[in-house]
């Protein structure tokens, strides 16, 4: 069955009023989603999960049929100029070669594709709970750190859609352009984790820049009202405690709920 990609309007895809992003206040990269009222996109190649955004795309799984597709995709795009006989036997000297099914050659492919996908793809990981204790322990320095609480529409309408994470046993089968099209390859590489990470409870926002992303271009400014509330850990010391309370005032604003941790329901 095809998975059904949420587009256009927000109200179409359910997600938490509030979403969460832990941090550690000791990091000056993380003091930034405070300070410059920021986020930051990160590329898949920084992420702990090594198959996160990584699944390959199954060329060896093609038939000969659509291989033949594939590879008058990849001839159209070229930009050689072939008459109608030619391209019909270059492309069918592609699918007699089967180099579509040879394991050393897809994978100096995908090690080429990743490279340049990675560059170019950043990703917003969130989750809708605020009292997830391996989240705490991991990204918020065992709790002497903090977590942000942001309007997901205010956010979302930011960054240009997000969704939730699907956890599953398996990971999905990848098929290359055109037998599948772009944003179901996109769908299922970003939003389909195994269940193994299932804990995160995640939601994601992605941006996608076709000629490269530098690091200030993942660094994307936020509306001052999605921000909704910072929670402070249990473990945070007396002067980040003072610290943090005075940057969110300072670079976000009052309306900006501070909360204890313990005192969370």
């Amino acid at each position: 069955m095809k998975p059904q990609i949420n587009i256009g309007t927000l109200n179409d895809i359910e997600f938490s009023d509030i979403l969460y992003k832990y941090r550690d206040w000791d990091n000056i990269n993380n003091r930034r989603f405070i300070l410059n009222s920021e986020v930051y996109l990160s590329s898949p190649d920084q992420f702990e999960d090594k198959l996160d955004c990584k699944i390959p795309i199954r060329y060896d799984l093609m038939s000969a049929k659509q291989a033949y597709a594939f590879y008058e995709r990849l001839q159209n795009q070229s930009g050689k100029r072939l008459n109608r006989q030619q391209k019909r036997n270059k492309i069918r000297d592609f699918v007699k070669a089967k180099e579509y099914k040879s394991k050393k050659i897809n994978a100096e492919n995908e090690k080429i594709y990743f490279e340049e996908y990675f560059k170019r793809i950043g990703i917003l990981c969130l989750t809708a709970e605020n009292k997830l204790e391996e989240m705490w322990v991991k990204y918020a320095n065992n709790h002497t750190g903090f977590c942000i609480g942001y309007n997901s529409r205010i956010l979302f309408e930011s960054l240009g859609g997000g969704g939730k994470v699907e956890y599953v046993d398996t990971l999905p089968i990848i098929m290359p352009d055109p037998i599948m099209d772009r944003g179901t390859q996109r769908y299922k590489q970003v939003y389909h984790k195994l269940k193994d990470w299932e804990f995160e409870k995640e939601y994601r926002t992605q941006k996608f820049w076709f000629n490269g992303a530098s690091r200030s271009d993942r660094q994307i400014e936020l509306p001052k009202q999605a921000f909704h509330s910072v929670i402070l850990g249990k473990n945070i010391t007396d002067l980040n405690r003072h610290l943090i309370i005075e940057a969110v005032k300072t670079n976000v604003g009052d309306h900006v709920q501070i909360i204890d941790y313990n005192s969370i329901i």
